[in-house]
């Protein structure tokens, strides 16, 4: 292994490098917080191949991106620390538990952020910020204030609102994306009032997308902080405390149990997220962009979405892997869910 320091890329308004970030923390490894800027851009793209954040420059120098594979990496490179249950009921919970909360929360993230003028004036600071290599808490002078008001605009037309239609919860929808947030915070306070972790004294990755979705947006911004507030307003000490926690001595719940306040998280998952798997793997199939999910209150238009098929197909792989008894005891817990169903389905071709 080689010794030296890890270099995380990336921007403080970022779910997933917060996401990241917090996942460091845990590990209690040597990093440092580096902001992918207008200047530095172009080399750090070059470097991980891909103009998404965040990045990991690893001590062996290479540059890798998307914070599941890195996770999964980071698991493997310190297996004193885990991040990742080895039981299999808990180890496919795990993985269910993080891409749902992967590629479903960023519908709360960017309504929230962009769907709310006043809330859209509050984030240009930090976008511009760390666009010109200021953390937020630097401040700006200004002169610097003004263009970043200006900025956000071009930054709001060509990126925020796009996004918000491409995942189907532009303005039309957030009165029912807020709702949805509101209604799941509830669950989730529930659960982290009585478990440190998702899985019991122990973090496993969908922890971090939690406590990544919290730093950058739900605790940063005032419109969902607002949500947060007036719902489950005990989550932000939560998942602060999430965000800075460190690996311990902790350990997942015993037997490979699951905790039973994660059945309405898993219920959640069933009536959302999977029911997108579902018809974006059939747009895909079909060779069609776009895709119509059924959220309960009418059909609400996405776009199909490659990397959702890939990331299900990874878990289908997890489980199609499993030896015959570890593949009995997860469809004996997990299968009464409905939750494996999606994931089941054969791989787009």
């Amino acid at each position: 292994m080689f010794n030296g320091q890890y270099i995380l890329w990336g921007g403080e308004h970022s779910l997933f490098t917060r996401k990241l970030e917090a996942m460091l923390n845990y590990l209690d490894v040597d990093y440092e917080f580096c902001l992918k800027t207008e200047t530095n851009r172009a080399e750090v793209e070059g470097r991980l191949g891909t103009h998404f954040i965040p990045g990991l420059q690893t001590p062996e120098g290479w540059f890798i991106h998307d914070t599941t594979p890195i996770g999964l990496m980071l698991n493997a490179k310190y297996p004193e620390r885990p991040i990742m249950p080895a039981t299999p009921v808990q180890r496919i919970a795990a993985h269910l538990l993080e891409d749902w909360a992967d590629e479903w929360f960023g519908r709360y993230a960017i309504s929230s952020r962009w769907c709310y003028p006043d809330n859209i004036e509050h984030v240009a600071l930090s976008f511009y910020a760390n666009s010109v290599g200021k953390f937020v808490h630097e401040g700006l002078t200004d002169a610097e204030r003004a263009t970043a008001a200006q900025m956000i605009t071009t930054v709001r037309d060509n990126f925020g609102l796009r996004a918000c239609a491409n995942r189907g919860c532009g303005p039309d929808q957030a009165a029912a994306v807020k709702a949805d947030f509101q209604a799941l915070m509830v669950h989730v306070n529930t659960h982290y009032q009585q478990h440190r972790f998702l899985l019991g004294d122990r973090a496993s990755l969908g922890d971090f997308t939690f406590s990544g979705l919290f730093k950058a947006h739900m605790a940063a911004d005032p419109e969902p902080r607002s949500w947060v507030e007036a719902s489950s307003p005990a989550l932000l000490a939560i998942m602060e405390r999430l965000f800075q926690e460190r690996s311990d001595g902790g350990q997942y719940l015993p037997n490979d149990e699951l905790p039973t306040t994660l059945t309405p998280l898993f219920e959640h998952m069933l009536q959302t997220y999977h029911q997108f798997l579902v018809v974006s793997r059939q747009a895909l199939a079909a060779g069609e962009k776009w895709c119509e999910v059924d959220l309960g209150e009418g059909l609400v238009s996405m776009r199909s979405l490659k990397y959702s098929e890939v990331s299900r197909c990874h878990i289908r792989n997890e489980i199609e892997a499993l030896p015959a008894a570890d593949r009995a005891a997860v469809e004996r817990v997990l299968g009464p869910f409905g939750v494996l169903d999606a994931y089941l389905l054969p791989p787009v071709l």
